[in-house]
């Protein structure tokens, strides 16, 4: 591919580099939070499984347990910790104050402040460990006689962390039961996540060190660098694509004028009382040497943003002059409607250019109208104002189409002296059903009969709507319910036969 504004193309590739690189710090938090969520909702359910079965042994023992700390009671304690992966250790402690554990001797410490049941006679609660001199989280079954102790096996920071840079804990209410020393890493986390259990009254928490994010921001760093790069060259790629196919469209555009390619379509626009002809909508077709047929959505757009689209116009009316002339047209009041753009009111060019076309009576001006599109604004409304008046003085009329769904709104009819409404064919489609558009018909029709503005339907396709409309007084139907568009010499043919399609008489 041969690079056209190389410098546009290497600025919008820094740029794409520079913004990704502004983000690693994001892409970065965000990896190791999404390690750490899944990381956390790996441990909680670890840990619920182990509260759930601590819970299940506890009542297990009291039905096999004296409760007497006898040697079969501490057998009993000794077999299920060894043989449980999730309980460590099972403690006695009687009201007579006897005590003894799965290890013999008694090591929990009551922390009764931190217990919170979860049912009748059974706690979840942290108990000071004397050996470790940690607290460790229990699960305590309480009667007037004893408490059995069931000690969990505490869950660990996970492998994809480090002693180091991670902090793991259990809270309980207000209570931090730690698994690892906070202490020395207070003053350094980065990073925290937490989770809650919907079983039982904890909440696990993981936090990680700036020790830990450093590696992986530098990390994210190249990778945000890698896919700056893959972007911005993705982005280079398709601007000089566009920029190519923007030049290749020119061009083609450009030999098309000279080829003199672009030719009118007609459209005939029928009076459904009398079946009549009042004129037609000229079209802009790109019809090659060759006989292909280019769709308007391939070019006109273009045309209208590169200002292409003013010698399309001019090329376009010199055929449909001619065209009125074979029709002899001259001294009726039949017309010929031409789509122009706000850039044709903002010089008197256009002007010029129709009133040079008049050479002689065998056409009147008339016979020409304007149609200008809502759906582009026109920018100088005071400079339109102002050209089109001098078409006026000709007698050429304005007409507003596509009423209804673009920006200038009836302000236009107002404003720029527009004779005529065509009703867009989104509020054609509408008749007969439910749908909220039909109020705007409803209302530009209103609008139209109070302001004294005639009326034209595009895009009736069907005798039902034809008679609606009739009923509400828009008698100038166009659409595919009378003719399609066409060249000039199939116009000429259709005449012929268009007394024929006359769908509504007189009373």
């Amino acid at each position: 591919m041969k690079f056209q504004r190389p410098w546009a193309s290497a600025l919008l590739l820094l740029v794409s580099i520079g913004i990704t690189l502004t983000f690693h710090h994001n892409i970065a938090g965000f990896y190791v939070k999404h390690a750490i969520d899944s990381e956390l909702e790996f441990l909680l359910e670890k840990l619920e499984t182990h509260v759930g079965e601590a819970i299940n042994m506890n009542e297990q023992f009291t039905q096999t347990l004296a409760f007497d700390c006898s040697a079969s009671d501490m057998t009993q304690m000794q077999r299920a910790a060894f043989t449980s992966p999730h309980v460590r250790l099972f403690e006695v402690h009687i009201e007579n104050g006897k005590e003894c554990s799965s290890h013999g001797k008694a090591i929990e410490q009551s922390e009764e402040a931190s217990w919170h049941a979860l049912r009748d006679n059974v706690f979840i609660g942290s108990e000071l460990n004397s050996i470790t001199h940690t607290h460790d989280l229990a699960v305590i079954y309480k009667t007037p006689n004893y408490r059995l102790i069931a000690d969990i096996e505490p869950i660990h920071i996970p492998r994809a962390f480090c002693d180091e840079c991670a902090v793991l804990k259990v809270q309980l209410d207000n209570f931090d039961i730690l698994v690892s020393d906070i202490d020395s890493q207070a003053d350094n986390l980065a990073l925290s996540s937490f989770i809650y259990s919907d079983k039982y009254p904890f909440s696990l928490s993981l936090s990680v060190s700036k020790n830990y994010l450093s590696p992986i921001e530098h990390w994210s760093g190249a990778v945000s660098l890698g896919i700056g790069g893959v972007f911005g060259l993705l982005l280079v790629i398709a601007m000089q694509w566009l920029l190519s196919q923007n030049q290749t469209m020119e061009a083609l555009i450009k030999q098309g004028l000279q080829s003199h390619e672009f030719k009118p379509f007609y459209q005939p626009i029928l009076h459904s009382k009398s079946g009549k002809i009042v004129g037609c909508e000229v079209l802009v077709r790109w019809v090659k040497e060759d006989g292909t047929v280019i769709p308007p959505y391939q070019f006109i757009p273009y045309a209208e943003d590169s200002g292409l689209i003013i010698p399309i116009t001019e090329q376009l009316l010199y055929r449909v002059v001619r065209d009125i002339k074979k029709l002899g047209w001259a001294g009726t009041d039949k017309f010929m409607s031409v789509n122009i753009v706000p850039e044709h009111l903002y010089s008197d060019d256009l002007y010029a250019y129709i009133k040079n076309l008049k050479t002689d009576d065998s056409w009147d001006f008339k016979n020409l109208s304007l149609e200008i599109t809502e759906r582009r604004k026109i920018e100088d409304l005071q400079q339109a104002k102002v050209t089109l008046s001098k078409f006026y003085e000709l007698g050429i009329e304005l007409k507003l189409d596509d009423a209804g769904t673009g920006y200038g709104g009836f302000s236009y009819v107002q404003e720029l002296g527009i004779s005529t409404i065509k009703i867009d064919k989104m509020f054609i489609d509408v008749i007969g059903t439910d749908d909220m558009k039909n109020s705007v018909l409803s209302s530009i029709i209103a609008f139209a009969e109070a302001s004294s503005k005639k009326t034209i339907a595009e895009g009736v396709e069907t005798n039902e709507q034809v008679e609606f409309l009739a009923k509400h007084g828009v008698y100038k139907i166009q659409g595919y319910v009378y003719a399609k568009p066409m060249p000039f010499n199939e116009l000429v043919e259709w005449k012929k036969v268009a007394k024929n399609l006359l769908t509504m008489k007189h009373d």
